[in-house]
C-alpha cells in the first residue's frame, strides 16, 4: 500500500497545512552536540565519568548552542500561530533526537507543524545525542522534555534519584489490535511460547532498557528468571541480521525495526506488549525533571496544552500523522502500513492516543507492578502520585 499524502476534508478540523510559496515559514532549530561517552543513569553518579565531566558536558552544549545552525524548514504556520510568533519573542523547549525518530514523537512534530507550540510561545529545538544519552541529557539539563519515556523506564530512574514525572501522555496506545514493539524469532524457530526461550541469546538495543524488562516479565509466565537467559545488546540496525545469521535467536525490536521485520516477512513476532496488559493502555509520555517544572510552569504547561490539542486532532486524523511522518523523511513509506497495523494494510484507524493526553493512573500502576516484580525498583519505594500530574494540562477539569 502507498502511504501517499492523500487529504480528506472535514468541517470539523483543519488538515494540515501544505507549505505555499509565499508563505510565513515555521522553522525549528536543530542543536547538534557531539557524541559522548556513555554515563551512567544514577544522579549520584553523573557529576564524573570516566571520559568526561558533567561541567564538560553542559560546557560542551554551551559551546554548540551559541553557534548558529541551520533551520530545518517544516511548512506553513497557521495564521493565528504565525501572529502569535510575529508579536512576541517564543521560548525554546530542547527535546533530544536521533536520526530518523518517530515512533513516539508523532504528536511532537505535529504540534510543532500545526502550530500549536507557537500559539503556547514556544519554538522546538531538537538536540541531537546519540540514544544512549536519554538520560543524562534531561538529568544534566541539556534537554527539557524527555519523550517516549516509558512508564517503567521512569520507574527505573525515578527508583534511583532522578526525580522526574511524566506530564503528558505523547505515546500511542499500545493495543490489542494494532501492531507493537515485542519479541521476534525466524519464522522457521521451533521457539514458540516463553519457555522454549531457556538458555537463548536474545539481541536488544540495551539490556539495562525496557525491552529487557518486558521481555522478563513474559518469560516470568512459564517461571524462567533472567538467569535463565542470555541478552546481548545489540545495536537497532543490526537486530535483523543477527536473527536472520542466527547469532541469536530471538531480538527485542522497537518501531520502526518491529515494522521492517514484518514488511519483510520470514519472521514471527513472540509477544507484544499488549500481551504483557492483555488490554489497551498507555505506556508513557514526556518526562520531565520536578525542579524545571517548578522554575518553568507556563512553558510545561505551554507544552502539554500543544500536545493535548496535538493528541486530539491525530485522533481525528490519523492518516495526515503518518503523512506528515513520510514528509519529513522520518517514515518510509513502504513499511509505514506495518508500523501501526498487523496486516500493513494500513487501516490507521487502529492508531490511538489518549484524549488529550490526559495519563491513566490506573495504566501508570500496572507498570509500577511489572517494574516491582521484576526487581527494576524495589516494591513500595514509589507511589503512583508521585510518577505523574495531570495538574498542568488544561483539559484536566474539562473531562
Amino acid at each position: 500500500m502507498k502511504c501517499s499524502a492523500r487529504r480528506r476534508s472535514s468541517r470539523s478540523a483543519r488538515p494540515l497545512a501544505r507549505p505555499a510559496a509565499n508563505a510565513n515559514r515555521h522553522e525549528f532549530s536543530a542543536l547538534i552536540i557531539p557524541t559522548l561517552p556513555t554515563l551512567p543513569i544514577h544522579p549520584a553518579q553523573l557529576p564524573m565519568s570516566k571520559n568526561v565531566s558533567r561541567r564538560h558536558f553542559l560546557h560542551t552544549a554551551a559551546r554548540v548552542a551559541a553557534v548558529p545552525v541551520a533551520a530545518a524548514t517544516l511548512g506553513a504556520l497557521p495564521i493565528r500561530a504565525a501572529r502569535a510568533a510575529a508579536t512576541q519573542p517564543l521560548k525554546k523547549i530542547r527535546v533530544m533526537d536521533v536520526p530518523k525518530r518517530w515512533i513516539g514523537y508523532e504528536l511532537l512534530f505535529l504540534a510543532d507543524h500545526q502550530g500549536y507550540f507557537a500559539e503556547q510561545g514556544l519554538a522546538l529545538e531538537l538536540v541531537s545525542l546519540p540514544i544512549d544519552q536519554y538520560t543524562v541529557a534531561i538529568a544534566s539539563g541539556v534537554t527539557d522534555f524527555a519523550l517516549s519515556a516509558d512508564y517503567i523506564y521512569l520507574d527505573n530512574v525515578r527508583a534511583k534519584g532522578l526525580v522526574v514525572k511524566e506530564v503528558v501522555n505523547s505515546a500511542p496506545f499500545i493495543d490489542p489490535a494494532a501492531a507493537g514493539d515485542g519479541l521476534f524469532v525466524r519464522a522457521d524457530s521451533p521457539i514458540r511460547a516463553p519457555q522454549d526461550l531457556r538458555g537463548k541469546r536474545i539481541g536488544m538495543r540495551s539490556v539495562t532498557f525496557s525491552s529487557a524488562w518486558f521481555t522478563l516479565d513474559y518469560v516470568g509466565r512459564a517461571g524462567l528468571h533472567q538467569s535463565d537467559l542470555q541478552f546481548l545488546t545489540i545495536p537497532d540496525l543490526q537486530l535483523e541480521q543477527v536473527l536472520q545469521s542466527g547469532a541469536v535467536d530471538a531480538v527485542f525490536a522497537y518501531g520502526p525495526i518491529d515494522a521492517q521485520l514484518r514488511e519483510h516477512r520470514g519472521y514471527r513476532q513472540l509477544f507484544q506488549l499488549s500481551d504483557l496488559s492483555g488490554r489497551k493502555i498507555q505506556r508513557g509520555g514526556t518526562m520531565v525533571r520536578e525542579d524545571f517544572i517548578s522554575q518553568h510552569p507556563d512553558i510545561v504547561r505551554g507544552y502539554v496544552a500543544a500536545i493535548a490539542k496535538a493528541a486530539d486532532y491525530a485522533n481525528q486524523h490519523q492518516q495526515d500523522v503518518v503523512d506528515l511522518g513520510v514528509r519529513l523523511g522520518r517514515v518510509d513509506p513502504a513499511v509505514a502500513p506495518w508500523m501501526y497495523t498487523k496486516d500493513g494494510k494500513g487501516d490507521y484507524s487502529v492508531l490511538r492516543w489518549p484524549t488529550h493526553g490526559l495519563i491513566d493512573p490506573a495504566d501508570v500502576a500496572f507498570w509500577l507492578q511489572v517494574a516491582e516484580r521484576q526487581d527494576v525498583v524495589p516494591k513500595g519505594q514509589l507511589k503512583v502520585a508521585d510518577l505523574y500530574t495531570n495538574a498542568l494540562n488544561p483539559y484536566q477539569t474539562k473531562t
